[in-house]
């Protein structure tokens, strides 16, 4: 789905049609015969709707893997998993409560410095699938383009 206007599309488009960006292949027959099953089998006139049943599939199967998820956190711990950033902080948070380890609070400033000092940063996301430096030390440095040492 390239442009709006393919949403339009009163037809699914040809085998041809199906390419990964990411790999550069297309899909197999099997796949096609499944995607021609389900626009047939939902009645879909238009390729908007294909891809809305797309995504609430894609969703609601998302849902229901995170909704087992909390409740076995739940279950085994007693804890909420969407209460917490990472997946590391559940497992510090479970490892404290099934432990029952009371925590020391610091006393020396020292400790409290140490600590603070060790501090690299926090949450950080990756919104792009791929990024390219260019720059004087990479083989394929392109000087026409920017240069660039950041992946942006």
């Amino acid at each position: 789905m390239d442009s709006h206007q393919k949403f339009d599309e009163e037809r699914l488009p040809s085998i041809d049609s199906f390419e990964s960006t990411i790999t550069g292949s297309g899909i197999s027959d099997e796949d096609y015969r499944h995607a021609q099953t389900v626009w047939n089998y939902f009645n879909l006139k238009k390729m908007g709707e294909y891809h809305d049943l797309y995504v609430k599939c894609d969703v609601l199967q998302l849902a229901d893997v995170l909704e087992n998820f909390r409740k076995l956190c739940q279950y085994y711990y007693g804890l909420d998993c969407v209460h917490l950033f990472t997946a590391p902080g559940l497992a510090w948070q479970s490892s404290l409560k099934m432990t029952d380890q009371p925590l020391e609070l610091f006393t020396d400033i020292n400790m409290h410095m140490f600590i603070e000092k060790g501090i690299r940063g926090g949450i950080s996301v990756i919104t792009k699938r791929f990024s390219q430096a260019n720059n004087k030390y990479l083989p394929n440095f392109d000087a026409a383009r920017a240069s660039n040492i950041s992946f942006t």
